[in-house]
């Protein structure tokens, strides 16, 4: 059995929520063809990278990235760090032959993610973003559907990812609220990636942003106005003519960690929360009219945890799932990829595509006006 070494830049909430999928990969996928040694963490102060490597299990530890790059016994190295930071370590990682699972947004800018897929297209390096909300069971159900001709044409659509912790003026601001973060990085590149996936790239794009506060606190005790959007409404519109759209945001008072996704067509419909992870659900748009309504109307599938060899027996697939659970399954199918040597999907190139359609949105919001994103595209 292949053994595939991993290494982890950065240890904050991705970072360690990284750690964990390794960690259970044993106990959710026994006898997976492959089992991984965590070889080392890299955090920003050696104190922290201690303590990481103590938590998680990891066999060394370091504050300095290019140490971890230089070990030969890493194989695949998680990016886990500031968007800002993603370019340099993401090139770094490629030139000396390591297999790449990046967290999303690829970078902070167009031109920047078109750099790193470059590198990795001329790589042999197997790629991964992280797209964790494609790898739930009722996500991978939806995708089925959408692939079986069940949903038809699309006619309408829409996705939101709403957060709720920006509305205090007082809390200190992290890097998300800065210009290398913002809401359309943070939670649109999720809400988008998931949307695009099942319905393709847009045509057009229109999007209007709002930043709530003209200045906000720091950690140190001083003021920042160089702020990020912390709202935006996204309009996309389809090859076809089909117009939907995608709301982004951290000012949505009364809300947790919510994503949700509605797709409607002509031989069917889907609709999808975060917040009622374990089903999808789905009309069939194509069974007749009867007394009583016959069998028409939505049904309620039970995705729950059934996740197809080796996966879904631990836990029993009767189990409900959380929002974890795609985060394992994502890092599984990736490993699988490294270990079998194939190609994968949801890769680098994937990710620079996404970014271009945020900068083409970001584009608009600052123009007032409809982008064309094929041509858009075609410029960057």
């Amino acid at each position: 059995m292949r053994t595939i070494g991993v290494g982890i830049i950065g240890w904050g909430f991705m970072g360690k929520t990284h750690a964990q999928a390794l960690r259970s990969l044993p106990l959710f996928y026994p006898n997976a063809g492959f089992e991984v040694a965590l070889r080392c963490v890299c955090a920003r102060h050696l104190e922290n990278a201690e303590a990481a490597a103590r938590a998680a299990g990891f066999e060394h530890y370091t504050d300095d990235y290019r140490e971890l790059l230089a070990r030969a016994d890493i194989d695949v190295v998680s990016i886990c760090t500031p968007n800002d930071q993603h370019e340099e370590m993401a090139l770094a990682a490629i030139r000396v032959g390591k297999h790449v699972y990046i967290d999303k947004p690829l970078a902070v800018t167009a031109d920047s993610a078109a750099r790193i897929a470059a590198a990795a297209a001329e790589s042999p390096v197997l790629t991964r973003m992280v797209f964790n909300n494609r790898y739930l069971p009722a996500t991978l159900r939806a995708k089925q559907l959408v692939e079986e001709g069940r949903i038809g044409e699309v006619l309408t659509f829409s996705a939101r990812y709403l957060h709720s912790g920006s509305i205090d003026p007082d809390k200190p601001i992290g890097w998300k609220q800065q210009l290398q973060g913002g809401v359309v990085l943070d939670l649109g590149s999720h809400a988008l990636d998931l949307l695009t996936w099942l319905v393709g790239m847009p045509r057009r794009v229109l999007c209007k942003t709002f930043t709530l506060y003209a200045d906000r606190p720091t950690r140190d005790g001083g003021r920042e106005q160089a702020l990020s959007e912390d709202h935006a409404q996204m309009v996309l519109e389809l090859e076809n003519g089909a117009v939907g759209s995608v709301e982004a945001s951290k000012i949505a008072t009364g809300s947790n960690d919510e994503l949700t996704l509605e797709v409607r067509g002509t031989n069917g419909a889907l609709r999808w929360s975060s917040m009622d992870i374990n089903w999808l659900y789905f009309y069939d748009n194509t069974l007749p009219e009867a007394d009583y309504g016959g069998l028409r109307g939505f049904t309620q599938i039970e995705c729950v945890g059934r996740y197809p060899a080796p996966g879904g027996k631990f836990l029993p697939p009767k189990n409900s799932v959380g929002w974890e659970r795609g985060h394992l399954h994502c890092y599984y199918t990736f490993l699988d990829a490294v270990a079998r040597g194939v190609p994968t999907e949801g890769d680098i190139a994937d990710g620079a595509r996404l970014q271009t359609l945020m900068e083409a949105l970001r584009r608009s919001a600052e123009t007032n006006a409809w982008i064309d994103f094929e041509a858009f595209e075609g410029r960057t």
